[in-house]
């Protein structure tokens, strides 16, 4: 939602819509898994963008095969992640996650997990195969929500890991974000701009997902083999939702090969638009969830829309 839509609602007044109480998720028994929780306000006539840092509450690592989450509906996006090789450095607390993305962290940030739009659901590895969730780690937990009504709104964000023993587990997965971070969507009209990645690895790709803000109208990704790109087979037209497809028969991807990743907008304002973490800025990212476990894997940016390349 853009600042102009909030000064309307503002002069026009708002309140807060009923909701149905929301029944919290009950945490998993010990050995069964784990929660992870964030909790903060949201202002009336305002966007928020907070993160909460606290560690891990496991204290050995822990296979997870499936999660189910809960958030407040209309939340924008929310991500976990944690600071791979290096420390935040900060108490835990809630801050402005401006104040955490910086240095050091934005260089080694590992993202395990995100939903955007959502409230609720649930999300499943296939059988065998765990998210290795090592113990003494740092989490990230963020959220971004903008609050049109003229009431605080309290927000929280909840995840219940559930855990597989280790004789059961097969496989592990990795995963990351490749993003456009040079954005440059012209004033009035609509713009297009795509970025090609290859892996380094070879890999079998599980889950796939879009992220844009509200001036994306369509995100789609298609098969790059190093030098040709192939049909559409993944399209989104509702930037509320990222689309976190699972794909039951996963895609193989061989090292070399790829995805090209597009986003079209539409901007009706009279200003250029450009890539940002705000609602009022736009973004481009693809998410890939892929088996096997490899923290060197990932998919390298070789060409773009506008010859300008970006390594995760």
């Amino acid at each position: 939602m853009s600042l102009t839509v909030l000064a309307l609602l503002l002069a026009c007044g708002s309140n807060e819509p009923d909701v149905p109480e929301v029944i919290p998720l009950v945490p998993p028994a010990p050995g069964e898994g784990f929660q992870l929780e964030m909790n903060t306000t949201a202002p009336a006539y305002s966007e928020v963008w907070d993160c909460a840092v606290y560690p891990i509450p496991i204290d050995t690592i822990s296979n997870v095969n499936w999660v189910e989450f809960q958030q407040n509906p209309g939340t924008h996006h929310m991500t976990l992640s944690t600071p791979f090789g290096s420390s935040l450095n900060v108490e835990p607390g809630v801050y402005p996650c401006d104040e955490i993305y910086t240095g050091e962290f934005m260089e080694n940030q590992v993202m395990f997990f995100g939903n955007q739009g959502t409230a609720d659901g649930i999300l499943q590895l296939p059988e065998g195969v765990a998210a290795n969730m090592p113990p003494n780690i740092d989490i990230v937990h963020e959220v971004h929500f903008v609050n049109p009504t003229d009431t605080d709104i309290e927000l929280y964000s909840r995840l219940n890991a559930w855990l597989i023993p280790d004789s059961e587990v097969t496989s592990g997965i990795w995963g990351g974000s490749v993003r456009d971070e040079h954005i440059n969507i012209p004033a009035n009209g609509t713009h297009t701009e795509w970025t090609r990645c290859v892996m380094n690895e070879d890999v079998e790709v599980l889950f796939l997902a879009s992220h844009t803000h509200e001036k994306g109208v369509e995100f789609t990704i298609a098969p790059f083999d190093g030098t040709a790109t192939g049909e559409i087979f993944y399209r989104n037209d509702d930037w509320h939702d990222p689309k976190i497809v699972q794909y039951e028969e996963p895609i193989i991807v061989p090292a070399g090969e790829g995805f090209e990743f597009a986003c079209t907008w539409e901007n009706e304002e009279d200003r250029e638009v450009n890539y940002g973490l705000n609602s009022t800025d736009e973004m481009c990212n693809m998410a890939i969830v892929h088996t096997p476990f490899s923290i060197t894997a990932q998919c390298e940016v070789v060409e773009s829309s506008d010859g300008v390349l970006w390594t995760p």
